[in-house]
């Protein structure tokens, strides 16, 4: 019998026992696509109707993982194991599992038992010893890093594995050690990149990693899961006009409420906003595990298109989200600013002053809240806030490029004011050293 009548029969086979091939055909598709969703769903279908190998198993463990569905992750991976004792990425992922759910030991023991399978396999020793480091384990994490790579060729990966753990583990000397020994060995660019930006969060150098970040854009530009973290970043420290502008490369939003997510160069993925906003796992089903709320930041990126009629309303809905601290306060100060500017100076005081306990290093804040004050005849009080709007920003700090108007105008502002109310503005100088050390 030829191959192609093989096949075919093999095909009818299936039919008859009630798996349809496409089935499987489509679930794999999903799985390289990293719709894990969709690839469950297909698997599930496939097994249901009969069919199953210890690969489509495996496969719908990995899918059920990265949907954070660990128990359904462990039973798919255990009946690969059981299709197959010796599938060693079954042992490979389900160690993943493990790992994930903070079951160290047993994740060890199913790293050590894919080496038992594949002793050559770098990444069976690679996974081996990102879970010693976070048992403590260094010195056996250090030779099981040795023996990954002998064998792999992915130089000073394993190093960035074990700091990205130390790093969870709030331990930043210690995997900054093993950073700088991946970054001597040669490292791919953009892994060491990934894990310097989690450094500087680590430490709270929000502008070390925003520069990290950005490298990897550079490296990538079409990666949206590299937009999103910088976006995240953004969005996390308050600097949403930046947030925004890096958002409109990879999504848009329709006035439907239809957000369109770019996943690839060429391909994208379009949820609604609704539902963004109501389950956090549609968000995870678009672009995967990322330390990133989708629907709050699709609500940005729909409030930025907002009419100013409109935008008093928005920023209300975004507060009532629950967005971050200190994102929160950027949307307070612009609801606040937007109050002001239509005369409304008692509702702005309310929002400027809530956003400025919020984020009290947050300049513009200080200064909008000044201007508010000022116009209610508080003037010392509003002093004080312009005088705290010129703190220097620290090495640590992103620069939002978005203070209007800029530092020499709000100084030349408050040396007025100064001048004003003591009759010169002579004693300007130590009256904000002395004002800013007491913060």
């Amino acid at each position: 019998m030829g191959r192609a009548a093989w096949a075919a029969l093999l095909v009818f086979a299936a039919v008859l026992s009630g798996q349809d091939p496409a089935v499987e055909r489509r679930a794999f598709r999903a799985y390289q696509e990293r719709d894990w969703a969709e690839a469950a769903r297909l698997y599930e279908a496939f097994h249901t109707a009969g069919g199953g190998t210890p690969s489509t198993y495996d496969n719908l463990g990995v899918a059920y993982a990265s949907l954070g569905e660990w128990t359904r992750a462990e039973a798919a991976l255990r009946q690969a194991i059981e299709l197959d004792p010796r599938h060693r990425w079954a042992y490979n992922h389900l160690g993943f599992v493990h790992r994930e759910q903070g079951h160290l030991e047993l994740a060890v023991g199913e790293f050590r038992r894919q080496i038992e399978i594949s002793p050559q396999d770098p990444y069976a020793w690679r996974n081996l010893a990102g879970t010693l480091v976070l048992l403590g384990r260094l010195d056996e994490a250090d030779k099981a890093a040795e023996e990954t790579e002998k064998r792999g060729y992915e130089r000073g990966a394993v190093y960035i594995d074990m700091a990205c753990n130390l790093h969870a583990q709030r331990k930043p000397e210690l995997a900054r050690k093993y950073l700088e020994r991946a970054e001597t060995l040669g490292a791919e660019r953009s892994l060491l990149a990934q894990e310097w930006a989690h450094h500087y969060l680590t430490i709270g150098n929000y502008r070390g990693a925003e520069q990290e970040y950005r490298k990897l854009i550079e490296y990538k530009r079409y990666d949206t899961a590299r937009v999103l973290h910088l976006a995240a970043l953004y969005y996390e420290t308050g600097n949403v006009e930046k947030a925004v502008a890096l958002l409109a490369k990879v999504m848009e939003v329709s006035d439907l409420g239809l957000v369109t997510l770019q996943t690839s160069a060429n391909t994208s993925r379009t949820v609604t906003l609704e539902e963004l906003r109501r389950d956090s796992r549609a968000g995870t089903a678009v672009v995967g595990d990322l330390p990133v709320d989708l629907g709050k930041l699709a609500m940005l990126v729909r409030l930025a298109k907002l009419p100013p009629a409109a935008r008093r309303a928005g920023y209300e809905e975004f507060v009532a989200a629950g967005p971050p601290p200190a994102a929160e306060a950027w949307a307070r100060e612009s609801w606040g600013w937007l109050l002001f500017d239509a005369g409304q100076t008692e509702a702005a005081l309310g929002q400027l002053r809530r956003a400025a306990g919020l984020a009290p290093q947050r300049r513009l804040t200080a200064y909008r809240l000044g201007a508010a004050l000022e116009r209610t005849g508080q003037t010392e009080e509003a002093l004080s806030f312009y005088t705290r709007s010129l703190t220097p920003l620290t090495a640590n700090q992103i620069d939002c490029d978005c203070e209007r108007p800029d530092v020499a105008a709000r100084e030349r502002q408050a040396r007025s004011l100064y001048a004003r109310l003591h009759g010169s503005a002579a004693r300007f100088e130590s009256y904000r050293a002395g004002l800013l050390n007491q913060r």
